[in-house]
């Protein structure tokens, strides 16, 4: 008997788990084949291959369909091919597809929490409705010059830098920018990354994120191919010794602020002036919307703009002709760098679009199903039917398959900035690096703005070229959630007299 009921055991697991595995297959969508517990996901677990090279394997792989069925482990995900059905999930049906898919207690993890980029429903709407203001034009605008002083400090460091080795690590020296902004803009504080190797702020921000930590890419990865997992076992992203120095540095510089009736054109007044105005408004709030500038301040833009500079050093034809746009920009305004003039560099933008094609910062979106859904392709050449979506299903954007594919992108693997002169050249759902539609990311007009002055004050000053020291062709840090090439972007640094 114990022989009976131990088989029929097994083979009720066996059937549950084959049941499990089948839910796309009776669906009729297409998928590879997935193994118990580990899905599609396998590779992952080898430390040699990363999430978004799976997805764009399976993207490649099922050419010709609008969405591919697959496993992140035990959970059923829809892989997106199909720009039209992409259009529906961020703007037409988006009501469907409101939350990304993402897990953060707030309990647990405050700070982290109460991004706009993990929060959901009613609560991220509200959010967003309140931040929204703090990054209008007119607020970058306002900006403008604390940037500009960071950009004038970092001539002044790779001048310094160089004067004996003519090499420089691109990311390293575009940390050390975009910290000294995000410290200037989010903190209201002198960052000091460009006079001390290792500044508090610079300590502070290395901890926060701290890329180099083994236990930090784990969850950063467990974050995103695992969220209701990641959520359970109540794991911080922001440590709770983080946690407590940003309160103490965000209640510091309000309560300086206050006595010395002090008020500055920054993302941190903003903040301040929205807390008066808000119910429920607490230190933590402020707190966690001026760590968000980590993100995308500090973090995803610093990465952005090494990639770009690494290519404007690859491609000496693209620098010439950026270098005279910016030079011809500058003659209008008597050498003077304005935010006028950086709106104005049409090619810089086209430079730094095709940068964000090649190497986007996160290569997949996730987003959560969240009111039943059927779509049916509208374009021929997809051979699927339709397929019916329920709620809490994840949704997987391929974005860094999509902006490779050369389907949409000729040549995607060559730098081409004139791709970008005209949005006609391309279809919009096809290339989002920053998201799209209601949940495009908040900071995308700070981070493109700094990086912009960053980069015109570099090719204005110096020639870039790419040493020997950088690993070509590039291969990137499997285990890290956002793109980093390993072994470093290495580029020479000379002087235009």
């Amino acid at each position: 008997m114990f022989l009976i009921l131990l088989v029929a055991i097994i083979g009720l697991i066996l059937f549950l788990v084959r049941r499990h595995y089948s839910y796309w297959k009776r669906l009729g969508v297409p998928g590879p084949e997935p193994v118990p517990i580990l899905g599609n996901l396998g590779k992952i677990l080898t430390g040699k291959v990363s999430q978004g090279d799976i997805y764009e394997e399976i993207y490649r792989n099922y050419e010709g369909h609008s969405f591919v069925g697959l496993y992140r482990f035990t959970t059923p995900c829809l892989l997106v091919r199909d720009p039209d059905f992409i259009k529906n999930i961020f703007l037409r049906d988006f009501k469907h597809f409101q939350n990304n898919d993402l897990e953060v207690d707030k309990e647990i993890d405050p700070i982290f929490g109460r991004n706009p980029f993990v929060l959901k429903g009613a609560e991220w709407k509200t959010t967003r409705q309140q931040l929204t203001p703090c990054f209008t034009s007119g607020k970058m605008k306002g900006m403008f010059p604390l940037l500009e002083k960071s950009a004038i400090r970092m001539m002044k460091y790779v001048e310094d830098e160089t004067k004996n080795c003519t090499c420089l690590e691109a990311r390293e020296l575009c940390v050390r920018f975009t910290l000294e902004n995000v410290a200037y803009c989010a903190f209201g504080i002198e960052g000091k990354c460009f006079d001390e190797q290792c500044s508090k702020f610079k300590q502070l921000a290395d901890e926060f994120f701290d890329s180099q930590s083994l236990w930090q890419k784990i969850k950063f990865t467990l974050f995103s191919v695992a969220p209701s997992l990641f959520f359970f076992i109540k794991v911080r992203l922001v440590s709770r010794e983080v946690h407590d120095k940003l309160i103490t540095l965000v209640t510091s510089t309000m309560e300086y602020r206050k006595k010395h009736n002090i008020v500055r054109n920054d993302f941190l007044d903003s903040i301040i002036q929205l807390s008066k105005t808000t119910e429920f408004f607490t230190e933590v709030d402020i707190a966690a919307h001026a760590a968000s500038f980590f993100g995308d301040g500090f973090e995803t833009s610093s990465r952005v703009m090494s990639f770009l500079i690494f290519e404007i050093a690859m491609n000496p034809e693209v620098q010439q002709k950026l270098r005279e746009e910016i030079n011809e920009c500058l003659k209008k305004t008597d050498g003077e760098l304005t935010y006028e003039c950086i709106q104005d560099m049409v090619y810089l933008d086209m430079c730094l679009q095709e940068s964000l094609r090649k190497y986007p910062v996160i290569s997949q979106l996730g987003k959560k199903c969240t009111e039943r859904y059927t779509y049916k392709p509208i374009d021929p050449q997809y051979k699927n039917i339709s397929v019916t979506v329920e709620p809490g299903t994840s949704i997987i954007l391929p974005v860094g398959a999509l902006q490779n594919d050369p389907k949409y992108f000729k040549d995607p693997e060559k730098f081409i900035p004139e791709r970008f002169s005209s949005k006609e050249n391309y279809n919009r759902y096809t290339y989002f690096p920053f998201g799209e539609g209601q949940r495009e990311c908040l900071g995308k007009r700070f981070g493109t703005t700094q990086i912009k002055i960053g980069v015109a004050h570099l090719v204005k000053n110096f020639q870039l070229t790419v040493d020997r020291k950088t690993q070509l062709p590039l291969k990137f840090d499997p285990l890290y959630f956002l793109i980093s090439a390993v072994g470093g972007l290495w580029i020479n640094v000379r002087k235009i007299e």
